[in-house]
Parts: structure tokens; C-alpha cells; sequence
């Protein structure tokens, strides 16, 4: 499974709209599973879940990582194929789709009466901060364990992990994660645009 996977597919968007979708996705980065397992985690039946499945392959976002055999029956073991999605639209190279991103969460920003206006430099020194911390905060055997947890609901998941993370990173590491994170502040707010 790679750590980050783009996906152009405006439907795949949509996709995770669907909240059972969106707990399909959390427990497939933890762990491989099949159609009954993922049913009986989620207390649905087996058809809805293929059903959601076969959605999910079509837009690139579960593979069948392997099949076993039991008896006269072949199991299918699905998994997501990325830790992390990013959606983007268009077909530009790796840089200009982390533009189109950061353009997507400005005009978010905006929305919220936060607007930021920023040179094409000054964004690209808030992506590289944005992956710094995203690489900071992953800790994929963290995530494996929280989502094999049965007493623990998927929904909370990425909570967990931050929390986790924090806890489980010595002084100094932690002191550079919130460095990366005052940086990161300083740019955003270098580029606020004041009502006026």
C-alpha cells in the first residue's frame, strides 16, 4: 500500500461521502480483509458490502491484495491502496497537483472568512511544511493496531493516531512537530488578507 495516492476521479470524491464507504476505507488501510469480515465489523450483509466494494475498485481506491483458497471456494482479501488520498482534478505533474490542492484549502480558508493570498513561492514553502508534517504524524503500525481494535469505533480512528502519536514522540521530536506546526502558522498568516 503506498502512503499517498492521487486520485482524479471526481466520482471517487463522492464516493466517501457514503459514511459505510468511508469505514470500508478505514479498516482497509489497517488491514486486509474480506467481504464477510468487513460485513461483520460493520454489521452489514455481505451483498451490501461487495456492492461498496465493487464501487471502490472502479474508482482505484481497493485492490484484492490476495485470494485463498478454502475448499471449493476462492476468498478475496481486499485492502486500500493508499494510507492517504488526495483528490485533485486534472492532469498536472506531482508539484502542480499540491498547487491545485493548497488552492483548494485557500479557497476553503476563504469560505471561512480567513482569506489568504500568497506568491507562488510562499505556497510552495507551506506544501513542503504540509508534507513535513503529514510524514511527522504517521506512524503506520500505530494505525494498524487502532483499526484492529474491536471495542474502539472506526469513526475515531485518526483521532486516536494523532494522539497516540503525540504521546509516543520523545521531547525533542515533539518540539520539532510543533515547530513545523508555528511555521506552517507563521506562512498562512504572512498571507491573510484583513477585512476591510
Amino acid at each position: 500500500m503506498k502512503d499517498r495516492k492521487i486520485i482524479r476521479d471526481a466520482c471517487a470524491f463522492q464516493l466517501l461521502a457514503d459514511e459505510t464507504r468511508m469505514k470500508m476505507i478505514y479498516l482497509l488501510r489497517a488491514k486486509e480483509m474480506t467481504v464477510s469480515q468487513i460485513a461483520g465489523e460493520l454489521r452489514l450483509t455481505p451483498q451490501t458490502i461487495y456492492h461498496h466494494i465493487r464501487k471502490m475498485r472502479k474508482a482505484d481506491m481497493v485492490e484484492v491484495s490476495r485470494e485463498e483458497r478454502i475448499e471449493n471456494v476462492v476468498e478475496s482479501y481486499y485492502r486500500a491502496t493508499a494510507g492517504y488520498f488526495h483528490f485533485v482534478n486534472g492532469l498536472c505533474a506531482s508539484e502542480c497537483e499540491g498547487m491545485e490542492w493548497l488552492r483548494e484549502i485557500l479557497k476553503g480558508l476563504g469560505n471561512l472568512d480567513l482569506k489568504v493570498d500568497l506568491s507562488d513561492k510562499e505556497a510552495s514553502r507551506i506544501l513542503k511544511l504540509g508534507e513535513d508534517i503529514i510524514r511527522q504524524r504517521q506512524d503506520p503500525n500505530v494505525v494498524g493496531k487502532i483499526y484492529d481494535m474491536d471495542d474502539v469505533d472506526p469513526s475515531i480512528g485518526d483521532v486516536l493516531a494523532e494522539y497516540a502519536m503525540m504521546m509516543k514522540m520523545n521531547d525533542q521530536e515533539f518540539g520539532k512537530y510543533l515547530e513545523t506546526l508555528s511555521a506552517l502558522r507563521e506562512r498562512l498568516l504572512s498571507g491573510k488578507v484583513e477585512k476591510g
